[in-house]
């Protein structure tokens, strides 16, 4: 029996004109810091969704983020102390065991999920949230481990997700509803 997880894209557009400045380096309205320092359009969907959720009156953290358990436990001190605040000491510890139980089901080469682009909070830590940007324009497409990821995130935690599709204005984009499986019977070769 497979579980699914169902996710309605948000679109989120942006001008040429903001990618060039992103790509110049204008990038004094991004606090935040390790999104900031990416090279050249790298970051630059990241910082358009946390600026979404920054205008609906929530803070964010792009990559430098470890719920699951897969670093040192005092790599990431604040976003630690952030999910342990909100999801609570008991969910905080099961999340972080969660690299450690699932590594033997990794496909070699592959992992077994990746935790998605942004933690997403509420200034007074009530509200735990995760989203994955993709840029359609640079062929940019969820991967399987970053849904099982999602997937690990909305179910056994109960955190809302989301999937976010950056795209310029006026381009095309596929806005269908994701749909992340886990689990079922193998595959046959």
């Amino acid at each position: 029996m497979a579980l699914a997880l169902t996710i309605d894209p948000i679109v989120v557009r942006y001008t040429r004109e903001q990618l060039q400045s992103w790509k110049a380096g204008e990038r004094d309205d991004c606090p935040e810091g390790y999104c900031k320092g990416l090279p050249h359009s790298y970051g630059f969907g990241e910082y358009l969704v946390g600026k979404y959720w920054q205008e609906r009156g929530y803070l964010w953290i792009h990559h430098d983020f470890d719920v699951f358990g897969g670093n040192r436990d005092d790599k990431y001190v604040e976003a630690q102390r952030i999910v342990r605040e909100t999801l609570g000491v008991e969910r905080f510890e099961a999340a972080r065991s969660l690299s450690r139980v699932l590594a033997p089901f990794a496909k070699p080469g592959h992992g077994t999920f990746e935790e998605p682009d942004l933690l997403i909070y509420s200034p007074d830590c009530s509200v735990l949230r995760f989203a994955e940007c993709k840029r359609p324009a640079n062929n940019d497409r969820l991967r399987p481990q970053q849904g099982i990821g999602l997937f690990l995130l909305g179910a056994l935690l109960d955190c809302p997700v989301d999937v976010f599709i950056v795209a310029e204005e006026g381009a095309d984009v596929d806005a269908d509803p994701v749909v992340i499986e886990f689990g079922g019977p193998p595959h046959a070769s």
